[in-house]
This record gives structure tokens, C-alpha cells and sequence, in this order.
């Protein structure tokens, strides 16, 4: 699961490893994952081979690269979904859905183990690329927007909503799922069925704190889910920050901060297409 350390840490690796390399080829395995934006893979890959890539941008998890004539590859990779380089000649696994490799070496593999992708790509204007990217201008993101703590109050009072799912709406903060939503609540000591609008000022401060420090941490061991092909980048399949984590899939082992076990509960968001979010914490977080 791809999250904002995790396509961070992607991005800038891409604006080291592609930006200036021009494409070669491309093969789209999956169609549906262009036709948000193409009517066929065709379509797709006439748009984008030949392509000299000039920049590496990202918002939230969507990657845009954008491209010569002001055209952007936009990349949302979703779920169970991930993007990682390769080189040239590294055969496309079973669930790889798009390999485009890169005239003077490499290349970028986009995989999803689900039977149903969550992966949206296209060839786009790059003036209209955060529009068809579908993400609220007023979200924040908290790598990107340099708002102070009191303004992140104001968000917290205006949303009125548990903070596991304040967290995890991308309208209202850009970038966190279910791994680092948790881990952003534990390092502030706040329970995930909080009502944000109840936050005295230390806790939003504590909040605030957490979760600029959690997503710097978790970039320092590139993340919980990252898969990279070169060998002396290599991380396990969770990826080396999941050794770090401090209640994510921890259920039932000892806190680091009270040393109880680390329990498991379920939200349910949405009244009519209800949805049960699982959030792992530790029991005496405060209420």
C-alpha cells in the first residue's frame, strides 16, 4: 500500500533515476487502467511513446510526470497497488498491469496483486493534470503545505468527524491510509474514535507534531511497502519501516508506550455504502 512516505520517497527517485530520459516503449497488460483517460491502450501508448519526461511532481499520492509539450503522465496507484523501477530488461511479473522502459536504460513497472487494479493512468495537459487528477484544492498535504498548527486546528474543528477518519480523507488531508493513520495516533497519544472538533490545544499541537514526525520517519526507512529492483536498495516485502511500527498489525503485543496489548477495532464510515475500517491502538491513548 503506497502512502505519502512511500510515493515520496518514490518521486524522488524518479526525479533522479527518469526525469530527462526519453520513452521507449510501453505496454499497457490491464485496459481498464487507462480508460479514465483514454479510450484504448492504443490511445495510451501513442501518447506517451517518445515522450521525453521533464519533471517529477507529486500531490497527495498521485504522481505526475510531466512531460515535453505540456503533457503529464499522471500515475494513481491506489489499495494494493505499487510503481517501482526496474531495469530494462526485468520481465513483468503476473500482476504487472504497465511496463515503459526508457530508451538509455530502465524502466517502470506498475503492479497490483488484487483481481481489480486500483491504478489510474493517462497522458494529460499539464494545466488541467490536478483537475483530472480529482483532488480537492483545499486538501493538505502535509509535505506540500506549509500551514501552522492553529490553521490545522481550525481544519480539525471544522470537520467534526473521528480522526481516523478525518485522517484518512483524502478531501481534507492528502496521503494517509490505513498504516500510517494509525501510527499518526499512537505517536499523539489520541484514540481513533476522537471526535476531531474536541481536541484541546496541546493534543492539536501533539497531532500536528505527530504527524510531520511519523511521515519523516517512515522516509528514512523509505517507507513500509516500497520494492525496489537494485540490490543494495533492497527492503523486505512489507518494506524495512514495518519493523519500526508502532501499533500497525500489532495486535494483541505489548505496547512500547503502556506495554498493554495493542488492540483492534472497527469503524463503520458512511450511512449508506458502509464500510468497516480497521484501526489498530493502544488502550490507553487518551479518549
Amino acid at each position: 500500500m503506497l502512502e505519502l512516505p512511500e510515493v515520496e520517497v518514490l518521486r524522488k527517485d524518479l526525479e533522479k533515476e527518469v526525469v530527462g530520459k526519453r520513452v521507449k516503449d510501453v505496454i499497457v497488460q490491464t485496459a481498464s487502467i487507462v480508460r479514465p483517460f483514454h479510450r484504448t491502450r492504443p490511445e495510451f501508448v501513442t501518447a506517451l511513446e517518445g515522450r521525453k519526461i521533464e519533471g517529477a511532481r507529486r500531490r497527495g499520492t498521485t504522481i505526475f510526470l510531466d512531460l515535453d509539450e505540456d503533457q503529464t503522465w499522471l500515475i494513481q496507484a491506489q489499495g494494493s497497488a505499487s510503481m517501482h523501477r526496474e531495469t530494462a530488461n526485468e520481465e513483468p511479473g503476473p500482476d504487472t498491469h504497465l511496463v515503459v522502459t526508457f530508451t538509455i536504460g530502465g524502466a517502470i513497472h506498475v503492479s497490483d496483486i488484487d483481481g481489480e487494479p486500483g491504478i489510474r493512468t493517462g497522458i494529460v495537459p499539464t494545466e488541467e493534470s490536478m483537475t483530472l487528477a480529482e483532488i480537492d484544492p483545499n486538501a493538505y498535504d502535509p509535505l506540500e503545505d506549509n500551514i501552522t498548527w492553529m490553521e490545522f486546528g481550525r481544519l480539525l474543528d471544522d470537520a467534526e468527524t473521528p480522526l481516523k477518519l478525518l485522517l484518512l480523507d483524502q478531501d481534507k488531508v492528502l496521503g494517509f491510509r490505513d498504516v500510517y493513520s494509525d501510527e499518526i495516533l499512537y505517536e499523539a497519544g489520541l484514540r481513533f474514535d476522537r471526535m476531531s472538533n474536541t481536541l484541546s490545544t496541546q493534543e492539536v499541537r501533539r497531532l500536528y507534531r505527530a504527524m510531520h514526525e511519523v511521515v519523516m520517519a517512515a522516509m528514512k526507512f523509505r517507507g513500509t511497502s516500497l520494492d525496489e529492483s537494485a540490490g543494495d536498495d533492497a527492503v523486505d516485502d512489507e518494506g524495512e519501516a514495518s519493523e519500526h511500527l508502532k501499533v500497525y498489525g500489532r495486535e494483541g503485543l505489548p505496547s512500547h508506550r503502556s506495554r498493554r496489548p495493542i488492540a483492534r477495532a472497527v469503524l463503520v464510515k458512511g450511512r449508506k455504502n458502509q464500510r468497516e475500517i480497521a484501526s489498530f491502538f493502544d488502550p490507553q491513548s487518551q479518549v
